[in-house]
């Protein structure tokens, strides 16, 4: 019996390194989405301390004062724009998922082909070993005769 061969094997391999590929760009954007919330929560607690710096103040000088809220405003713009850009990768994760999702599709199908194929082989093996085992048990008996042990005694 010949051993077992899968020709689709080199496609079975280029799909696993697709799917791979496609697994690392999904956590580049879960890294990425991740990355923009934490940026946006920086600046929203910077914004919050530039605010509450000068609460205790009595007297606090105008232009000061006007430089304070304009930073925190920025920061406050800055958080809604990172959180827009974290929606957007988590919208681009979800579509990513799904072209993870495909692409192991693909491979299981052709595992599931090679799987098919090896245990159609595997039965075609046996049955060949079990012909082998056969024909040499009956090639032992007319070797050794009618008398012997393993010869079958008539009733």
């Amino acid at each position: 019996m010949k051993r077992f061969v899968f020709p689709l094997q080199r496609v079975l391999d280029f799909r696993q390194q697709q799917e791979e590929v496609e697994r690392g760009r999904l956590a580049g954007l879960g890294a990425e989405r991740r990355r923009l919330e934490r940026q946006a929560e920086v600046q929203g607690s910077e914004s919050r301390a530039l605010r509450g710096a000068f609460a205790g103040r009595a007297v606090v000088e105008a232009a000061v004062l006007r430089q304070a809220f304009d930073s925190a405003e920025s920061l406050l713009r800055g958080r809604q724009r990172s959180l827009e850009l974290a929606s957007i990768a988590e919208q681009r994760r979800v579509e990513q998922l799904d072209v993870v999702l495909e692409a192991r599709r693909r491979v299981r199908l052709l595992e599931l082909l090679r799987s098919r194929r090896r245990s159609r082989h595997r039965r075609q093996a046996d049955r060949e070993q079990e012909a082998l085992a056969g024909e040499l048990y009956l090639a032992r008996l007319r070797r050794e005769g009618p008398t012997s042990p393993v010869y079958p005694k008539k009733a």
